[in-house]
Parts: C-alpha cells; sequence; structure tokens
C-alpha cells in the first residue's frame, strides 16, 4: 500500500493517502503482534518508519496514518531511534493549528511519555507554550503533561516555568495550577531551603488558590526542620508586612508567626551591612492586628481563629505585651463563631495566674509526627545561611539595596523565578514595587537571590515595547555609552508625609548620569535618623556618596545624597530606581517604599 500500491488502488484513495482505512487497521494489527515480540517488532520497524517519513501530513487524512503509526511505534519493542522519530510527530501535531491535532498530540505524549522520556523532554517548551493555549482543555491536557515531564534533575527549571504562567493565567486556572506545583516540589523538591522558598513564591503569586492540605503541608514542612524555623518565619513576616491579600500566605505566615515567632526578636538575622535585624513584638502584634482587622479570605472565622492561636502562643515568646495580646483576644470574646468564641475565652483562662506555672509548657511548640520527621531526615535541608536584608532604617546611610526595581511581569520575574544557587535571601530590603498589581510586586515579596550591591541585582525589563530584558538575562554584551554633551533636568522621586525628594539629573560628557537627591523637609518639625537607599537593576551601575546630614531641619532642603550611574545599554533601557526611606519624626519611625521610573529618556 505505501510503496508500490495494489490493484484498483485508486478507487480507495483520499486525499493523496492509498486507502488510509485499511492502513489504520493494518497498522493496529502490527501493534498487536509486535507488542511483547523482539523479533516481529525488529521485522516491522523499516516500514514503519517509511510509512512514519513518506506520510503526508497536511490534511486530516495524512494525520490520522501518522498518528495510529506513532501508537505502534511506541507499544511495540521499537528500537529508540524509530521511537524518537514517533514522539517527533506528535511534536509537529503539537505546532498545528488545529485544536484537535494539539488535544489528540497531548494525550499521546501524556500516555508515551514513560517510554522515552528524554524524547519527550525535548518538546518541553513547546508544552509549556500550550498553557497559554485559549481552549481550557488544550490547557489542563498541557499541564498533566508538563506535570508528568517532572522529575529531580528538572524540578527547578520546570518549575520556574510554572511559576511563570502562574502569574497571568486566568482565575478558573489557578487553583489546579498551583495543586501541581505544590505536588511536584513537595515529590522531587533537591532541599527543604528550596522547597520552602518555591512553596512561598505560590503562596505569593496565588495563595487565594492553595488549598488547604497544601498549607498544612507547608507547615508541617517548616515545622519539621528546626534549622529552617528562622529563615522560614523571617522570610513570612516580611512578606506578610508588604501585603495581606493572599489567603495561603496570611495562614501559614500567622501560623509560623505564633510557633516560631521568638526566632524574630532574637537578632540572629543580618542585613547586607552585617548589622541584625530588630524585630519588635509590637510590630509582629501590628501585623496580626491588621490581619485580624482585614482578613484576606470570605472565611473570617478561620482566620480569626488562627490570629488567636497565634496571640495566645506569644505570650510566651514577647511576655511584655500580654496586656495588649489580652486585649486583642477579647475582641473575639463575643464572636458570633463558637468555636471562635470559646477559643478566645480559654485563651483568656490561660492569661489568669493561677496558670503562670504551667502556662510554657501547654503554649509549647506543636511536636512533630514522626513520620514528617523521618520524611526530613531523607531530604537534604539545603542552605542554612540566616542572611536577611535589613529594614529601612536599620542600616547605614549610603548603602545600595540587593533588589532590583522592576517595571513588569518579565521583569519581575526574572528574579522571582531565578533557579539558581540560592544565595541568602534578601527579604525585607525586597519592599514592594510601586504599582499596586501583582506583577510589579512580586519581585521584593520574595527574595530572588539579591547581593548586596545594587550592581548585580537582578535584570529587569524597562517595558518597552518587546523588549524582555534579554540581553541581561543570558549575559549579552551592552552598546557601549556613547558620549553626550552634559544635560540637565529635575524629577520629583517621592512626595509625602512632608517629604519631598527631588532629583536634579545630570548628563556627563562620558556617558555617565550625575544625580543630586535633595531632601525636602515641609513639617515644622526635623525628621531625624534619615536614611535614603536606593536599588537599581542589572544594567544600571550604581555608586551612592554618603548623605551630607541625617537629620533634615523642618522647612528646609539642607540635606542632599549624590550618586552616579552608569547605563550599560547607553539609554536604550531607561534607569530605574527602588527607594527606600526611613525617619523618625514626632519620636515615631516612618518607613517608605517608592519606585522612581520617570526619569528623562536617555538616562
Amino acid at each position: 500500500m505505501v510503496t508500490s500500491g495494489y490493484t484498483s488502488a485508486a478507487e480507495y484513495d483520499v486525499a493523496g493517502i492509498t486507502d488510509p482505512f485499511l492502513q489504520a487497521k493494518t497498522l493496529r494489527l502490527l501493534r498487536t503482534l509486535g507488542m511483547g515480540s523482539v523479533k516481529a517488532s525488529d521485522e516491522m520497524n523499516d516500514i514503519l518508519a517509511q510509512v512514519a517519513t513518506n506520510t503526508e501530513g497536511t490534511k486530516n487524512t495524512g494525520n490520522a496514518i501518522l498518528y495510529e503509526c506513532v501508537l505502534t511505534i511506541m507499544s511495540i519493542e521499537a528500537e529508540s531511534g524509530l521511537r524518537v522519530l514517533g514522539i517527533n510527530i506528535l511534536g509537529r501535531f503539537l505546532l498545528s493549528r488545529d485544536n484537535n491535532i494539539r488535544y489528540v498530540a497531548l494525550a499521546t505524549l501524556q500516555r508515551v511519555v514513560s517510554v522515552d522520556m528524554k524524547a519527550v523532554q525535548r518538546h518541553r517548551a513547546t508544552i509549556i507554550d500550550c498553557l497559554k493555549d485559549n481552549d481550557i482543555s488544550i490547557r489542563k491536557r498541557a499541564l498533566d503533561v508538563a506535570y508528568v515531564l517532572i522529575t529531580e534533575e528538572n524540578i527547578k527549571s520546570l518549575t520556574k516555568e510554572l511559576l511563570e504562567y502562574l502569574l497571568t493565567a486566568e482565575t478558573a486556572f489557578k487553583e489546579e495550577l498551583c495543586s501541581r506545583i505544590c505536588d511536584a516540589v513537595q515529590k522531587y523538591a533537591p532541599n527543604r531551603r528550596w522547597q520552602i522558598d518555591t512553596l512561598i513564591k505560590v503562596m505569593c503569586l496565588a495563595g487565594n488558590y492553595v488549598k488547604e492540605e497544601q498549607r498544612e503541608t507547608f507547615c508541617r514542612v517548616v515545622a519539621s526542620t528546626p534549622e529552617l524555623h528562622s529563615y522560614a518565619v523571617i522570610k513570612l513576616y516580611f512578606n506578610m508586612k508588604e501585603g495581606l491579600t493572599q489567603g495561603a500566605l496570611v495562614h501559614v505566615g500567622v501560623w509560623c508567626l505564633g510557633e516560631f515567632g521568638d526566632h524574630l526578636f532574637a537578632n540572629r538575622a543580618v542585613g547586607p551591612d552585617n548589622q541584625p535585624i530588630h524585630v519588635v513584638p509590637a510590630e509582629v502584634l501590628d501585623v496580626l492586628a491588621d490581619v485580624a482587622r482585614k482578613p484576606p479570605t470570605s472565611d473570617k472565622a478561620s482566620t480569626h481563629c488562627l490570629v488567636a492561636s497565634a496571640l495566645i502562643k506569644l505570650v510566651t515568646r514577647c511576655p511584655n505585651e500580654v496586656d495588649r495580646i489580652r486585649k486583642m483576644l477579647r475582641r473575639f470574646e463575643t464572636s458570633l463563631h463558637v468555636d471562635l468564641q470559646q477559643r478566645s475565652c480559654e485563651f483568656l483562662e490561660l492569661l489568669e495566674a493561677e496558670w503562670d506555672s504551667s502556662r510554657a509548657g501547654i503554649l509549647d511548640r506543636m511536636p512533630v509526627p514522626e513520620k514528617d520527621i523521618a520524611s526530613a531526615d531523607s531530604r537534604d535541608v539545603g542552605n542554612r545561611t540566616l542572611d536577611v536584608a535589613a529594614p529601612a532604617g536599620a542600616s547605614s546611610s549610603g548603602k545600595a539595596l540587593p533588589a532590583a526595581a522592576a517595571s513588569g511581569p518579565a521583569g519581575d520575574l526574572l528574579d522571582l523565578l531565578d533557579t539558581g544557587p540560592a544565595p541568602a535571601p534578601a527579604v525585607a530590603a525586597q519592599g514592594p514595587a510601586a504599582t499596586g498589581g501583582p506583577a510589579g510586586d512580586l519581585l521584593d515579596f520574595l527574595g530572588g537571590g539579591g547581593s548586596s550591591q545594587a550592581s548585580t541585582a537582578a535584570p529587569v525589563s524597562t517595558g518597552g515595547p518587546g523588549d524582555l530584558g534579554l540581553m541581561d538575562i543570558f549575559g549579552g554584551d551592552a552598546a557601549a555609552p556613547v558620549a553626550q554633551a552634559p544635560q540637565e533636568t529635575q524629577t520629583v522621586a517621592f512626595d509625602k508625609g512632608g517629604l519631598r525628594i527631588l532629583m536634579d539629573c545630570r548628563r556627563e560628557a562620558d556617558g555617565s548620569s550625575t544625580i543630586v537627591a535633595r531632601f525636602c523637609n515641609s513639617l515644622s518639625v526635623p525628621m531625624t535618623n534619615f536614611v535614603f537607599e536606593a536599588a537599581v537593576p542589572k544594567y544600571i551601575r550604581l555608586n551612592m556618596q554618603p548623605a551630607t546630614g541625617q537629620i533634615l531641619p523642618p522647612c528646609t532642603d539642607a540635606v542632599s545624597q549624590t550618586m552616579t550611574c552608569v547605563n550599560s545599554t547607553s539609554g536604550e533601557k531607561g534607569l530605574l530606581m527602588k527607594l527606600r526611606i526611613g525617619y523618625v519624626v514626632n519620636g515615631a519611625p516612618v518607613q517608605e517604599m517608592a519606585q522612581v521610573g520617570n526619569f528623562p529618556p536617555g538616562f
């Protein structure tokens, strides 16, 4: 049929294929005969290769024959080269404009991935692209295939791609996508540190779609890894400070604050200037008060129950705040939710003097089940360093922050989804982006591995049409700066709470930019302990001089700070800058974050 035809073959020709129905039946027969038989498979290898190579695949008739041929190849004891040929045919199907053909290809790939995983892996990029298809059935099938492709070797790269898609996935698809990511991380994570980091990223991206079981799994992972208690609770605490909209993040964060809150007050974490981060109990209680006031999900009762449990646990972790904790618990004493009302009444009873001798034992950390301990012992902990960037005001003036500013999803994901060696996380320094959308906030929630120098911060996109910052991703050479005549301009970088920051920008003849930040205090009282810090993307080299003072007198702009920037793209990518500002006014500390992207073109 394939080579020489037969009598009256033209009568059965369909779209140039000789008797496709008979060919399909014959291929199914060969599949049965070759299954489990090396000898029979060897005899049919050549003809199957001929069918796979010579059948025209531009029309459905040819695609039907190719589909049957692939199923036969993957079912018999075919040689490896023939199996690769069959999987490549399915890869071509994935590029078809016909949704039916692509769906069939994905369904078949899911069935044959166990036969030749390596050959299917070559089409991973195309499979991931199918996650963005308009057809929900194709997206779901592509997710099934992507999930079975995950192994211990590719877990980091595939998880990065799935997280990138999670950022833009439609609402109806996020819950299933979160479940698959969490399951894969639980199964293949190379170490506990990476597992915790990745699950926190998932919860920051789509915490309202993470199921209850997966939240509990995260808490068990943290509880069974004592070496990472400090790391996890500090990272969750700073993430929660930046936003309380993601239910899973808030729930696990509140639980960890209650169980391991004492690690926050131990001053063991250090910032980029090697100074300890000071978190006082009052700040933790402020976060819990915010959660109680504005629960992130519609299930307010469960959130309030977690807050109440965390509050009573903190009694032994921060005994100086007992009065405030009692006051916060009384808020739930008259709740209409019976369980919450009962818990709060019991917790308030525990605060009475008669329980002083036994309170510490009652409120001790929850014991870890033996099976969780065994599971933790079977997996490496990973990097145990507790090097977390200090909050605003904790480091000396003139330090460049380790976070890079970003102007869109592409720039955020470069840092968020970094799969390189996990350096010490920069949690607190990575404050929220100026934009309120999820893409703008995520980079700074998640500690993607910044260094202590702004010049090594993650590359970002400038938001220009089609610009994804690819030269920065792959370390491509940027054009050398072009010397220009000096030009000057002024930019309003910050204006809030009586503080106004003006930046006088001057373009130097050698291509660099000199920026003088002038700090204007319009209040009638001074601002003391003033700290101004800045971060820039990877393609910018930033050098900051010390500020002329740390006290801003009232109604003056006497204090300034000079910065020098070198843009390695010669202005093709605009100058972006993230600011962190700290000061004290009327005895109250103030911390502010801002993102500046309105610099003139060419800087």
